[in-house]
């Protein structure tokens, strides 16, 4: 009896902490936060990935 009031305690107290877990990320907060420079950075991101591969298209 006494274990399983235990364990009721402890599911309740984990269950609670699962509740208000909230993850911070901090490439969701630039963009949710600041659109404007997390744009920037996923376009520069872009352009310079697009440079880098077509320095390798075959040329005629």
């Amino acid at each position: 009896m006494r274990i399983s009031v235990l364990a009721m305690v402890v599911d309740t107290y984990q269950n609670n902490m699962e509740a208000r877990y909230q993850e911070k990320s901090m490439l969701t907060n630039l963009f949710v936060e600041n659109k404007f420079w997390g744009w920037m950075g996923l376009t520069s991101i872009v352009i310079c990935l697009g440079i880098f591969f077509w320095s390798f298209y075959p040329k005629d």
